[in-house]
């Protein structure tokens, strides 16, 4: 018996969690019966604030895609990607990635480089303009401009 749960946390996150397996466990609290096994695994690993408990199935197989992780929402034992949150991750790591550029044109700037071009196309980055237009968490993935990778 393998023992794995699916949860909502309060930040709105999904977590999964596992069991030992419970002959590991026995070995350290002496022999258990499935019910005690179980319930000693939810006291141990499952917050209090826990919402949506979900025990998933044996085959049950996490994305393996975990580029919006703190985007994923919980619907019964199966993981979606909430696109509004993915979207958002998406515009923040774009905007962060042209702040990086910007800092390094600038200290290349200081250093009497010609960056005015460069300059110009960097800040002509519209993130929420990229990240809106994307209907599908592979299109989100591809809206990161070439310019500031």
């Amino acid at each position: 018996m393998i023992l794995k749960y699916l949860y909502t946390r309060p930040d709105g996150g999904v977590s999964i969690v596992g069991a030992a397996p419970k002959e590991t466990l026995e070995q350290v609290l002496g022999p258990l019966t499935d019910s005690q096994y179980e319930a000693h695994f939810l006291s141990r690993s499952i917050p209090v604030d826990a919402a949506n408990l979900q025990r998933i199935p044996d085959d049950f197989v996490a994305p393996i895609d975990r580029t919006f992780r703190n985007a994923w929402e919980q619907v019964g034992t199966t993981i979606n990607v909430n696109l509004a949150k993915a979207r958002d991750i998406q515009e923040r790591r774009i905007n962060d990635a042209q702040r990086l550029k910007i800092r390094d044109i600038l200290e290349r700037e200081a250093l009497g480089e010609n960056v005015a071009l460069e300059k110009a196309n960097i800040g002509a980055v519209n993130a929420r303009g990229l990240v809106n237009a994307a209907q599908t968490p592979d299109q989100l993935k591809a809206t990161m401009p070439a310019i500031l990778k």
